[in-house]
């Protein structure tokens, strides 16, 4: 019996691709605002406000479960998505973009999460490159006010499980995610994109500490890590402080909690990660060798595929999880024309 459960629990593993969407439906929320109160007297006013955005999974119930003739009828119409439906509350994945980038440049990566069973937020923050931007030590009590809020706001709570936390942070958001992940338990898994430490535009010093040596100092506070990075960062994602240090400076073993990190590194340029990179983006970072919207869907699909290892394992390996996933992606790509080859594990 024990073995049958097992060959089934496999099966099904085996027959999910988190290169896809899931089965869920996004239904995303009127716009919301929230003021970081345990950031004063660091910020105040305006400088303290964020503009959110939060996707909730809806699923789509049939009449016949919705009025149901009796226990027989019930079970033989409800579907698994029906099921899952009484899973709620969800994981919570909060996206924190990069320097003066709008949270909703990754709404493709929000929607995809969301679609996989997670109430997903994205915010902006109110900063200007004009003498009013926010140290990194103050983005990261906005990144941990925001996850209380979540746990307590009368509208998401409910689907919330702000206990169950994935951070996603692009670029400085991926330095910012580090350094909160160090210091809150709530947080369970994290997915860095192309994250930068301090570089001679942010150096190392009062209000802006190094999430490269957080992690060395502290491994056994990391969360399991998946990283994508682009090769063709430049400038803006120096060797000394982009993915591939990020990556190396990942616990594995014990450590890592069972998840060994996941590193993988694609021809995306820096800005390939955003829905739509601005004109002056695509001018001062170097562009891709490969197609935009490649890079997101590679994104989505490790973003996808790691939460779920983390917050609903399988009997999968994760490193066969992680084979499926990019082999789904080689397929796709090779039918829309797309070079694969720049995509590899570290």
């Amino acid at each position: 019996m024990g073995t049958n459960a097992n060959e089934d629990a496999s099966a099904t593993s085996a027959a999910v691709d988190y290169a896809l969407p899931g089965p869920y439906r996004v239904r995303v929320l009127p716009q919301l605002e929230h003021t970081c109160a345990k950031c004063f007297p660091s910020c105040t006013g305006l400088s303290c406000l964020s503009r959110i955005k939060v996707y909730v999974p809806r699923v789509e119930v049939s009449p016949d479960a919705l009025f149901p003739l009796g226990e027989v009828e019930r079970g033989a119409t409800r579907s698994r998505a029906e099921d899952d439906a009484m899973e709620a509350p969800y994981p919570v994945a909060i996206i924190t973009p990069g320097f003066l980038i709008d949270g909703d440049a990754y709404a493709s990566i929000a929607r995809r999460l969301c679609s996989w069973g997670y109430v997903v937020v994205t915010y902006t923050k109110t900063e200007s490159v004009a003498g009013g931007s926010l140290d990194d030590e103050l983005s990261t009590a906005i990144l941990d006010d925001l996850i209380s809020w979540v746990g307590s706001d009368v509208l998401i709570s409910p689907y919330a499980d702000a206990e169950a936390v994935y951070l996603i942070g692009h670029s400085r958001g991926g330095k910012i995610s580090m350094l909160q992940a160090t210091r809150d338990k709530r947080i369970k898994a994290i997915c860095l994109l192309d994250p930068v430490d301090n570089t001679v535009y942010a150096p190392l010093g009062v209000g802006y500490p190094s999430a490269l040596a957080a992690m060395k100092v502290n491994p056994s506070a990391v969360p399991p890590v998946a990283i994508v990075g682009g090769a063709n960062g430049g400038e803006c994602a120096p060797a000394e402080s982009n993915f591939a240090e990020f990556f190396a400076a990942s616990p594995s073993g014990a450590v890592a909690r069972d998840h060994p990190p996941w590193g993988i590194s694609c021809g995306a340029g820096h800005f390939d990660f955003v829905d739509e990179a601005t004109f002056v983006q695509k001018v001062i970072c170097p562009e891709g060798t490969i197609d935009a919207s490649a890079t997101r869907d590679l994104s989505a699909a490790v973003a996808v595929a790691h939460g779920e290892r983390v917050f609903r394992p399988s009997a999968a390996p994760d490193d066969d999880i992680l084979e499926r996933t990019l082999a789904s992606l080689r397929s796709q790509w090779t039918d829309r024309g797309v070079e694969f080859s720049s995509v590899k594990r570290l």
